[in-house]
């Protein structure tokens, strides 16, 4: 997956990636591509030495983005049920040209992309395997997510709601926040 880090320079099929090497035949897979010319190595910038864009903190929308995904309220809310169909297509537009301004961009918005899929990920493994999970998870993985553990946590155990104003009339008892 990826995105141009430059929307206005970038082509999708000539924008700078970030890539992730896990091990060695990931290594020789890259330094094949490399070899045949189809893939640039940029150290540290874009072409040219210049700095690719970065702006933006990805650690609030992160969570927010987890916190409103389908997949993960499914896991985690046993009434949940996704909708079957999206907004209209002029709501979903203007919704798209909002979030696309408030979102982090260029590196910043790399990360957050995989910061979220992974935290998706880990609830799922959590949801599916149990304990048994954690035996499964890189460690690569566990270091993605390890800084967003204590929202993860509150979003799995979230604190039970507060009685209505009603319940206090019912059955006696002051309503406070």
């Amino acid at each position: 997956m990826g995105a141009p880090f430059d929307s206005k320079k970038d082509e999708m099929t000539t924008a700078p990636l970030m890539v992730t090497v896990r091990n060695a035949k990931g290594r020789r897979m890259l330094d094949t591509a490399v070899k045949s010319g189809r893939v640039e190595i940029l150290q540290r910038g874009g072409r040219g030495g210049r700095e690719l864009p970065s702006t933006g903190d990805r650690r609030s929308i992160t969570v927010k983005t987890v916190q409103g995904d389908s997949m993960v309220k499914t896991l985690l809310e046993p009434d949940f049920v996704a909708g079957d169909q999206g907004a209209p297509p002029f709501v979903a537009n203007i919704l798209a040209d909002v979030i696309a301004r408030t979102l982090p961009t260029g590196l910043e918005f790399a990360r957050y992309s995989i910061d979220y899929h992974y935290i998706r990920n880990q609830l799922f493994c959590d949801d599916r395997m149990g304990t048994r999970a954690a035996r499964h998870v890189p460690a690569y993985a566990k270091a993605i997510c390890e800084p967003y553990a204590e929202d993860v946590e509150a979003l799995k155990n979230p604190p039970p709601p507060e009685p209505s104003p009603l319940w206090y009339l019912v059955f006696g008892g002051r309503w406070q926040r």
